[in-house]
């Protein structure tokens, strides 16, 4: 009777173990925890501003030359040459070349004189350093022209910088802008200055 009634017993657990891992467990979250995550943006400053400093200097070369021919044999010679430059200021761009020959000054001589005007600009650039606290590597002074064009002026880690072109390209009514360059790859540019004039 008692071996009767153990394996009653144990054939009972058994189908309960059996039954209980065949049910798929069930568990249920009261409780919810708000996590919140910030995002930290990431700016970089330009320059505060960009201070220009842009004239022009006219270049004057005068050329001449006096040339003897000997009216019997045709025979030439260079009997005198000089070249004599002087610079001024100017209000604005000067280009020309003109050439004269006139008799002279001695007998079967002419003299040949040219005269050419260059105007060059002169630009320096200056600017704050940025307020950015991480990485920044340098600037970069780009002009902008008015056919959409950009060329880069001067790519400094200095806060300064000048250059000298020709002032032809006053033509193409550059303007200037300063960009910060970070070592992250970030970028922040500032407002284009005024055009540029003699």
């Amino acid at each position: 009777m008692n071996a009767i009634r153990r394996v009653v017993i144990l054939t009972g657990l058994t189908v309960a173990v059996v039954i209980s891992a065949s049910v798929p467990a069930s568990a249920t979250f009261a409780d919810a925890a708000a996590v919140s995550h910030t995002v930290g943006t990431g700016t970089v400053a330009a320059p505060a501003g960009v201070t220009v400093n842009d004239y022009c200097i006219a270049t004057t070369t005068r050329s001449s030359t006096t040339t003897y021919v000997n009216p019997g044999t045709g025979y030439t010679a260079v009997t005198a040459s000089s070249t004599t430059t002087t610079t001024a200021a100017s209000s604005s761009n000067l280009q020309s070349s003109t050439t004269t020959t006139t008799a002279g000054p001695g007998p079967n001589e002419t003299t040949t004189v040219t005269t050419t005007v260059n105007t060059t600009l002169y630009v320096t650039v200056n600017w704050p350093a940025s307020t950015t606290q991480r990485g920044v590597t340098g600037y970069l002074v780009n002009a902008h022209l008015n056919n959409a064009s950009v060329y880069a002026m001067a790519q400094t880690a200095g806060l300064t910088t000048s250059a000298d072109v020709d002032a032809d390209y006053l033509y193409y009514q550059p303007r200037l802008s300063v960009t910060t360059l970070t070592s992250y790859g970030w970028t922040a540019t500032t407002a284009l200055t005024a055009v540029l004039s003699c």
